[in-house]
């Protein structure tokens, strides 16, 4: 271990790293993209590389963190190591990106790409750019004013003071406790006093504020508004991940269906696609006449979700009914596929009940009941570095798929917003644009709830003294972390959601289904 702390391997996995990540999040564009945006819109595919590699990068730096941490030995203080990297300004620069991604380039570019086809292109910068520099002037307003008036980290800190006297002078018996402030030498100073003793209860305390940097105040703002979104969507997606995944399985295709099977199948499923079509073009007539309302929203919204389980229903039939030369091929790998979601379905239920008991374990009480995963994640290092790094990163990158999980799912459910789903071969720009500001936005929660989750083995990181320090004191806002009411939001909202989607699938299942699905389901 180096004893200044300055590890050049450090720089070469950083490095790394990112050509990996950026690898990785273009091939994911590459195989999730619609058909019809195959080689155009390069500025949207662009953004939603660097956008994914950004929020990525951002929770790796979580691990990078701790290892540039434990790169110093234990015998040098943090103030006197020669870090390989300056941890705590690659966070400050990454937030800040991500803050003028989320606010500035991805709505921009998602309004951009989403104006009609007939507005010139000088146009469609004009309009996209006057409603985010309209919104930007607004949000930047508002942060210049609370930073100003409330851009303040209080600490409480205890005030210990005290006298003088010899080193010969009585004043060092046994029966004083310790040496007045205000006494001088002499006999004087041999009364008992208790303002220089921290371990009575006399001694006063104070608040010692000082101004915070506007980086930080920033991101304690951006955290809330992210804690929102992750305390409901990741709350949902915590449970529907493994239950989704499981009910795959249990639901899944037993056989390939002969050539008049099919043709039955389809006709039903082109007969309710006409009917839904019917259905969308009356509300569209609606809305030439009346205009948008709520009424026609709320009838597109289950148009829409009509649609997306009728191309659920479009891809089941084509995975029973596989055609082209390599028919047996296509059907094994099916099988395999929702094999694999079954084993997706199993590790994700560990994690997630995992998840659940370290939170009860080391995060509700002070202090903790037990260790729970920092002692796993240590175990796991002392056998193998990357195990315990692995480990750290597959529990994080989970939280952020729970979050898109519960994206989709509430939405579909609800039907209280346009949900942009991912699907293979068959997401739009849109979609892509409006996830990745949901991954960044929750990104941030994400780190900060691992930063506090894992605190005993990220101690003494760049990011828990931004979290821990200075946030958790920020006047006002502060308030919201100390007391943790984001954490139990999210704990019970997870709860909660258990039990409605165990409800509710209990439900759908005795639920009568129509012609076409009956058949899909008994086959």
């Amino acid at each position: 271990m180096p004893t200044d702390g300055y590890n050049w391997f450090l720089i070469l996995i950083a490095v790394v790293c990112t050509v990996v990540v950026v690898g990785i999040n273009v091939y994911i564009l590459i195989n999730f993209q619609h058909p019809e945006d195959r080689n155009q819109a390069w500025f949207p595919k662009c953004v939603v590389v660097f956008g994914l590699t950004l929020s990525v990068l951002s929770i790796l730096l979580l691990p990078l963190d701790v290892a540039n941490r434990a790169a110093c030995a234990d015998s040098i203080v943090i103030s006197a190591c020669n870090f390989a990297l300056p941890m705590k300004m690659l966070w400050y620069t990454v937030y800040m990106m991500m803050f003028g991604m989320i606010v500035l380039v991805v709505p921009w570019t998602l309004f951009f790409y989403e104006q009609d086809s007939d507005v010139s292109f000088f146009g469609k910068m004009c309009n996209s750019a006057s409603w985010v520099l309209g919104a930007f002037i607004v949000i930047a307003l508002i942060l210049g004013l609370c930073y100003g008036f409330l851009g303040f980290v209080d600490f409480p800190v205890v005030t210990l003071t005290s006298g003088l006297a010899p080193l010969n002078d009585t004043v060092w018996s046994n029966t004083n406790r310790c040496i007045l402030p205000e006494t001088a030498w002499g006999a004087a100073a041999q009364a008992v006093g208790y303002a220089c003793d921290a371990s009575s209860g006399g001694v006063p305390s104070d608040t010692w504020s000082v101004r915070t940097t506007f980086p930080v105040y920033v991101v304690a703002v951006t955290s809330i508004f992210s804690w929102l979104l992750f305390m409901v969507f990741a709350g949902v997606g915590v449970s529907a991940i493994p239950i989704d995944a499981i009910k795959s399985f249990a639901f899944r295709p037993k056989k390939v269906i002969a050539k008049s099977e099919y043709i039955k199948i389809a006709t039903q499923i082109a007969e309710h696609t006409k009917a839904v079509v019917a259905d969308a073009r009356e509300v569209q007539k609606e809305e030439r006449g009346t205009g948008k309302t709520r009424k026609t929203k709320k009838a597109l919204a289950k148009i829409n979700q009509k649609l997306s389980l009728l191309e659920d229903d479009e891809l089941t039939l084509q995975k029973i009914y596989p055609q082209g030369e390599d028919r047996d091929v296509s059907w094994t790998l099916t099988v395999m596929g929702y094999w694999i979601h079954l084993a997706t379905g199993v590790l994700c239920t560990v994690i997630s009940i995992l998840w659940m008991l370290h939170i009860v374990l080391y995060m509700f009480f002070s202090p903790p009941i037990h260790p729970f995963l920092n002692d796993f994640f240590t175990t796991m290092d002392n056998a193998f570095g990357l195990l315990g790094t692995g480990s750290f990163a597959l529990f994080c990158f989970y939280l952020i798929m729970c979050v898109i999980k519960g994206n989709v799912k509430l939405g579909l459910r609800l039907l209280i917003f346009a949900v942009y789903p991912m699907k293979l071969n068959g997401t739009l720009m849109s979609s892509f644009l409006f996830n990745v500001n949901l991954i960044m936005l929750s990104s941030i929660a994400v780190i900060q709830f691992c930063s506090q989750a894992f605190e005993g083995y990220a101690a003494e990181t760049a990011v828990s003294e931004i979290f821990g320090g200075e946030i958790e004191n920020l006047r006002g806002l502060g308030l919201l972390f100390k007391y943790q009411v984001f954490l139990y939001s999210f704990f019970g909202m997870a709860v909660l959601s258990f039990c409605v989607l165990l409800f509710t699938e209990a439900q759908q299942a005795r639920k009568p289904r129509k012609a076409f699905e009956t058949e899909l389901s008994n086959i």
